[in-house]
């Protein structure tokens, strides 16, 4: 769709002498195919390190807290950086494939060296821009290493060949979002390094797990606001330079439409429901249980049991003695004080 190729088209418009290796693995296969990769990691590892980390500031600092936020957290921050590095070869390559599109991602409208980089702002029809924050030649260097390098605007194409100002302010913040939301978590990531080689263990301050709690709903956003700029910035070409949107619009009946569309609604409504009753009642079972065990001296330490389920019923005189501790893993000091 982005940057097509392995086929011909006739006079009426037709595709023939189809390539199909060629039109799969297209100039954008690679840069795409491993940004949206890693991408679904780091989301994954932030989502499901963020449910516990809400876990930890709520005052759980078992072992299975620990290990539930350190595993997830650590995949992310291992592909974070990872993911800097594609997104930075990801941009390099529409902007020597897709040039219009990188033009609606900045909000360049004329073609230009020494081209400032706008940090959000708005796109207006005559080509100028307010607010947001203008950043000088930052643009042209991030482009092309170099302040010299030329940037092609929207304004060298045709009016119905390029996103309108709309479309290009909302690629343009979408695009902006997504870097945004990446440059905040590396840097929680590196404070997370920070404190493990400093001091080989988990940070301790409480706005570290508020920070984390959000990267999972954070990092679900950024993935939104690059599927935004990839589509939007595209218009009004649903293949580049090949096929227009409008020309792709379905046949079928509008009823048809909002009828399949109710229908996945409904499905994922369903789906999300039903997982979180399921999650909800987990929770309650285990301290319902987690109560009625403690007050019976009958509870099983949290090591040894089922994460999220009843204790294991033990006999009261076998019932081990609670381990001396804070209960975050750290022991007390010599006069009993944590």
């Amino acid at each position: 769709m982005n940057t097509p190729q392995g086929f011909s088209l006739d006079s009426e418009g037709n595709p023939v002498d189809v390539d199909v290796r060629k039109a799969i693995f297209t100039p954008m296969f690679g840069p795409q195919y491993w940004h949206f990769v890693v991408a679904m990691l780091l989301t994954a590892g932030f989502v499901v390190a963020g449910v516990y980390a809400v876990g930890w500031l709520r005052g759980r600092r078992d072992r299975y807290h620990r290990l539930g936020f350190t595993v997830p957290f650590t995949v992310a921050a291992v592909f974070t950086p990872v993911q800097f590095f594609l997104g930075d070869s990801i941009t390099q390559a529409v902007f020597q494939k897709q040039p219009v599109k990188f033009a609606a991602m900045e909000i360049v409208w004329n073609t230009d060296t020494h081209v400032p980089e706008y940090l959000f702002g708005r796109l207006h029809p005559d080509g100028t821009v307010s607010g947001g924050i203008a950043i000088p030649q930052l643009d042209s260097i991030l482009a092309g290493f170099s302040p010299d390098t030329e940037v092609r605007g929207l304004a060298s194409v045709a009016a119905a060949d390029r996103p309108n100002a709309t479309q290009a302010t909302i690629t343009h913040w979408a695009f902006d979002i997504m870097v945004g939301i990446g440059t905040v978590l590396l840097l929680l990531v590196v404070w997370y390094a920070f404190v493990w080689w400093r001091r080989r263990r988990l940070p301790a301050s409480p706005w570290f797990y508020r920070s984390a709690a959000c990267a999972g709903v954070a990092s679900v956003i950024a993935v939104e606001c690059g599927w935004i700029t990839t589509e939007v910035g595209r218009q009004p070409w649903i293949v580049y330079e090949n096929m227009r949107v409008a020309d792709a619009v379905t046949g079928a009946r509008s009823s048809s439409l909002w009828t399949m569309f109710g229908v996945v609604v409904l499905v994922y409504v369903l789906i999300f429901g039903s997982f979180l009753a399921v999650l909800l009642k987990m929770r309650t079972r285990w301290r319902l249980d987690d109560e009625r065990s403690l007050g019976a001296g009958t509870m099983a330490t949290p090591e040894t049991d089922t994460p999220y389920g009843p204790r294991a019923a033990v006999a009261a005189g076998d019932a081990p003695a609670p381990a001396a501790g804070n209960g975050d893993g750290t022991a007390p000091t010599e006069d009993g004080r944590p």
